[in-house]
């Protein structure tokens, strides 16, 4: 029996214990400062801050003009600093014009120092990084090249042994000024200084950069075991207060002129920065939308996701003379395809997305019987065997790797997020490039908490009257009576509903104050503290990319199985347990390691992993791309080591044994429960249908 199809079944909640490796932190509970934090300088220096913020309050964004602006050489007395920024990357698509952004700014800026930067997340979450960990990224910062790479929340959703190579193997420079106990920070900067000179000598400035990352425990508790490896993440005003303290003070050794907070935090904590502290900038991420604001005298930039807009900010000092310290402070957004493409980067990134091109003919999964025929039509009308099957599989992979208390009960996707429109042959196979067709590659959800009486009521909500984009589709385990106008929910996970108790709903969070189902929009624009922060998102095709990429293993095992005439399947293990429990004995993990193992050293090297999705899983794989089968070696390497050897085949072996006996327990209440439903009442088969 296909471990898929058992997932796939009523109830997708088997755990696999070597997702663990993907679990990366328990942070310190976020402390606000409400007091203002006193500079060592004179105080006269707070209402030149003020003065020379850049843009007030109120006035037009500049985000619209980059025709205007142009680099420009430095007067000879003239000390300035250049910083380029982008910051919550999920695409290499505008890499290479970013690379001929900082290649002409600092041609044309002779005299100005100029730095480039990305103020976190960029290694996840995106459908390419699900699959080559973020190398395609670090790669292409690499060559741009990037000066600093700060921390961001998402940083943490690949695994951690990876991460820490990603460290030490980037060109630039990683700033760290919070997360000091990072296994990696040998290879990071808890700060840097940054010397601006003008072009005749006479002025020299010092500039402090400081990167925070946030410590909301809201953004990392879905994580087993801690994220980034179990690291702290100090709180960051506190971090802000010791490191001015160490580059500003009176008797620091660094004399710094001003400090850039480099920040990952929402715009709320960005505030409290500006409130707290006279730094004249901050420039920050986090948030996906572009932020330019005064907040007491300081100048709060953000360019928005995916570096279509880089901030560019000039500090300029005019000359050695100047009464302050402070810069004055100039900044505008730039739209970065108003550069041309570098070439080579261009191609390189390119080249980057070849390794999807095999997934893409790959087939994923084979539709378990419950969901055909599979079909998207009409799912702004009713409830679509495709949504259920991706809901299903969704709520199946969110929860592999989460801990009891933390897993979902339910997933609802919106109709207009089914976007194929297109019905599938009977017994055919769900590929990549279906998935791509389904769902929209930026798609997210997170998980809210909602009470029972409210799920019944937003989703009866959207199934009255005519056709609307928020139609609402759901996993398997929810049931509605549709002989009632409205329909009525009846079961949660395959369980009568409770409307006093709280489910664990995974949906999109935007759809529920969007007023498609007024009872969520009036519930939840009311009690807005009970959404997730946007930080605890998880993109739906890269969740169930590694939920595929995982599963390629237990194919790889299967073939392993009728190959070696000793199948450990589950049906096998039933049939032999009783004379031996030991899984192992009747996998002979051995023999299995010995077949997989062409060159006979022990060990299943990532080229052999390589040939078996090819001979074993039937995997359409490009020889010269190892990137999946490096995924899939780190999928197999249960004990965490780096290497796979015997010692994991027995760990999987155990696993499929105890995922059977669970799934086992699991088919059987659903059968005597679906027995009872259908006695009950006929409205079962009519969801599928309709």
């Amino acid at each position: 029996m296909s471990l898929l199809v058992l997932q796939a079944a009523l109830f997708l909640e088997c755990s696999i214990s070597t997702a663990d490796a993907f679990s990366l932190l328990a942070p310190q509970q976020t402390k606000l400062r409400s007091e203002k934090v006193i500079l060592s300088r004179p105080t006269t220096l707070h209402a030149a801050a003020r003065a020379s913020g850049g843009r007030k309050s109120g006035q037009d964004d500049k985000i619209s003009s980059s025709d205007a602006w142009e680099p420009t050489p430095c007067k000879p007395e003239e000390a300035r600093l250049t910083v380029i920024q982008i910051t919550d990357v999920y695409t290499l698509e505008h890499l290479a014009s970013v690379k001929t952004l900082v290649e002409e700014t600092r041609a044309k800026s002779h005299g100005s120092k100029v730095i480039c930067m990305i103020t976190g997340d960029f290694l996840s979450p995106y459908l390419l990084s699900s699959v080559d960990r973020g190398q395609g990224m670090m790669n292409a910062l690499n060559a741009i090249p990037m000066d600093y790479i700060t921390w961001g929340n998402h940083e943490a959703d690949i695994p951690h042994k990876t991460t820490c190579k990603h460290v030490r193997s980037f060109v630039g420079k990683w700033l760290n000024s919070n997360m000091l106990d990072h296994d990696a920070m040998d290879a990071q900067e808890e700060f840097d200084i940054v010397e601006v000179c003008s072009p005749d000598g006479s002025n020299i400035r010092k500039v402090g950069l400081v990167a925070v990352l946030s410590n909301d425990p809201k953004l990392y508790e879905h994580f087993k075991g801690g994220a980034f490896g179990g690291a702290s993440i100090d709180d960051p005003w506190e971090t802000l207060t010791r490191l001015q303290k160490k580059l500003m003070g009176p008797d620091s050794e660094y004399k710094c002129d001003t400090i850039i907070p480099l920040q990952h935090l929402y715009v709320p904590d960005d505030h409290i920065t500006c409130k707290t502290f006279d730094f004249p900038v901050i420039l920050s991420g986090h948030d996906h939308h572009r932020v330019d604001e005064v907040v007491d005298g300081t100048r709060l930039l953000k360019p928005g996701m995916d570096a279509v807009y880089a901030t560019v900010l000039e500090m300029i000092w005019p000359d050695k003379e100047a009464e302050s310290n402070m810069p004055k402070v100039k900044a505008r957004f730039v739209k970065t395809d108003d550069w041309t493409p570098d070439p080579v980067l261009y191609e390189q990134c390119e080249r980057a997305y070849d390794v999807l091109e095999p997934l893409k003919k790959t087939e994923l999964a084979k539709v378990p019987p419950v969901f055909e025929p599979l079909s998207s039509t009409n799912a702004r009308g009713s409830v679509c065997t495709m949504g259920l099957y991706i809901c299903s599989l969704l709520r199946s992979s969110l929860n592999l790797s989460r801990n009891l208390d933390q897993r979902v009960d339910t997933v609802l996707l919106m109709g207009g997020n089914i976007r194929g429109g297109q019905d599938y042959d009977v017994g055919s196979y769900f590929s990549l490039e279906g998935l791509e067709a389904e769902i929209k590659s930026d798609e997210v959800i997170s998980v809210v908490d909602m009470p029972g009486w409210l799920l019944a009521e937003g989703i009866s909500a959207t199934h009255s009257g005519d056709p609307i984009p928020g139609w609402m589709q759901y996993d398997n385990g929810i049931f509605e009576d549709f002989t009632q106008s409205p329909p009525v929910l009846t079961q949660v996970a395959g369980k009568p509903i409770d409307h006093d108790k709280i489910y664990r709903v995974a949906t999109k969070i935007s759809d529920l104050t969007n007023g498609q189902s007024p009872p969520w929009t009036e519930y939840y624009k009311a009690h807005p503290e009970l959404l997730p922060p946007k930080g605890n998102y998880v993109n739906i095709q890269a969740e169930l990319m590694s939920y595929f990429a995982g599963n390629l293993w237990q194919r790889i095992w299967d073939s392993l199985g009728e190959k070696l005439d000793e199948d450990c399947d589950a049906e096998m293990y039933e049939k032999k347990k009783m004379e031996d429990p030991e899984c192992e004995s009747v996998c002979n993990a051995e023999l299995r390691l010995e077949t997989l193992d062409a060159d006979g050293d022990g060990i299943i090297s990532v080229e052999e992993i390589q040939d078996a999705l090819s001979d074993l899983a039937g995997i359409s794989v490009d020889p010269r791309e190892l990137t999946l089968a490096e995924f899939v070696h780190e999928f197999a390497d249960a004990t965490g080591s780096g290497e796979v050897t015997v010692e994991d085949l027995e760990i999987f072996c155990r696993e499929l044994g105890e995922r059977y006996e669970r799934e086992k327990i699991r088919q059987f209440l659903s059968n005597r429960s679906s027995a009872a439903n259908n006695a009950g009442d006929s409205t079962n088969a009519t969801v599928v249908a309709k």
